[in-house]
């Protein structure tokens, strides 16, 4: 008879809790949903700002690339050439010889042995002594 008491009692409070629980749990939702909320907005702004924050990094890096001017020098049986100080030569040739055109593409072949600097501009062939 004590266990049937006993497991009666046991049944009750478990029934309690139960309902204890499930009380407590509607009164949570609010507080669940809102935390969700909040979540998925604070979620959102992270992306954002780490988008943003990419972005922002890319351009910087893309702005210290263009910013970045390489030395480049030809040497060759006691001759030192600067390659920029060439490409400038040849968009000068280029210019005297054909006044009205605007440059679009550029490409330098420098040969050292022949102590010329052969070069396309806008798909025109042409060379200037090294």
């Amino acid at each position: 008879m004590a266990t049937k008491k006993v497991k009666e009692t046991v049944e009750t409070v478990k029934n309690e809790a139960v309902e204890a629980a499930k009380k407590i749990s509607k009164a949570a939702e609010p507080a669940v949903e809102a935390a969700k909320s909040t979540a998925k907005a604070a979620g959102t702004a992270a992306k954002s700002t780490a988008k943003a924050a990419g972005s922002a990094a890319k351009t910087a890096g893309k702005k210290i690339a263009a910013a970045l001017i390489p030395e480049v020098y030809i040497e060759y049986a006691n001759y030192k050439a600067d390659c920029a100080e060439l490409v400038e030569r040849c968009k000068a040739d280029f210019k005297s010889k054909h006044k009205s055109a605007a440059i679009h593409s550029c490409k330098l072949y420098i040969k050292p042995e022949d102590a010329m600097v052969y070069y396309v501009i806008n798909d025109i062939a042409d060379k200037i002594a090294l």
